[in-house]
């Protein structure tokens, strides 16, 4: 990377320090206060029991099945739902802000107006919300693992890195895809609802379709089935599954790039 290139990513990233560190700090505290029941969780006859008498299809929409194993109890409590969601929520809000909503306020003609094209300029932001969010996947795994060692929830750590990966390149997709809407329309309001709504389709895809026998086999279309749809809080997760959710990613902050480089910036 260039002394220009890198420059051009630390912009951004200073603007974005706060948000990942506070993403980071609230997801972590989300984890200790979760974890912090395990014990009341871990071997529970009567809770399992109880799930028993539910349909098998339900519970594996809850991602309640197994709850009283170690990755039963973080599937079904984080890592089925909530923090793939609020990590896509975090993601699609720093990449909508850094670009849609930087534009809209006039800011990124200051940069404009300096000798630098527009293509490098889109590089160093997308670049830098991946280093954004890599921060806060990091603080949520260092997190994870020392609430876990406090309650002695034990789950190897390849697992749980694997998971939060799959996570974080969920995540890093639906950016993508706010980058391809802000590279064309630069609107944060459009960016923003298209990015989370697709996000929350692609759950409601791969947690409602398997109900139905003709709309099960719908669910793979879901980027939700590719990220956890081996279960890679029990099984090492598939390359393939690592490479579906990177290649459109990037391929959607291109497209988003070829916008931009096109447009005419305007404030307002």
């Amino acid at each position: 990377m260039s002394a220009a290139l890198f420059e051009l990513v630390l912009i951004p990233l200073r603007s974005l320090r706060r948000a990942s560190a506070a993403w980071g700090i609230v997801l972590a505290l989300f984890i200790g206060a979760t974890v912090a029941f395990w014990p009341a969780f871990q071997g529970s006859s009567a809770l399992s029991q109880a799930l028993d008498q539910l349909p098998n299809g339900l519970v594996e929409a809850l991602g309640m099945q197994d709850i009283g194993t170690p990755a039963g109890f973080l599937r079904g409590n984080l890592y089925d739902f909530l923090i793939p969601l609020l990590l896509v929520g975090a993601a699609v809000a720093m990449a909508s802000g850094q670009t849609a909503g930087e534009e809209d306020a006039g800011r990124l003609e200051i940069y404009l107006a300096q000798p630098v094209s527009r293509v490098r300029l889109w590089v160093a932001r997308v670049a830098a919300l991946a280093v954004a969010l890599a921060v806060v996947v990091i603080v949520i795994l260092v997190a994870q693992l020392g609430f876990d060692a406090v309650v002695g929830l034990q789950l190897p750590a390849s697992h749980l890195a694997a998971t939060l990966l799959l996570c974080a390149l969920l995540a890093f997709l639906h950016a993508g895809l706010a980058f391809a809407i802000a590279g064309w329309f630069p609107r944060p309001s459009w960016t923003l609802g298209a990015a989370v709504a697709a996000g929350v389709a692609g759950y409601l895809v791969v947690a409602l379709f398997p109900l139905n026998a003709t709309l099960a086999p719908w669910r793979h279309v879901s980027p939700w089935d590719w990220a956890f749809g081996g279960d890679p809080l029990v099984h090492a997760a598939a390359a393939w599954r690592y490479m579906a959710l990177l290649l459109p990613a990037v391929a959607l902050a291109a497209v988003g790039g070829l916008g931009f480089a096109r447009r005419d910036v305007r404030a307002g």
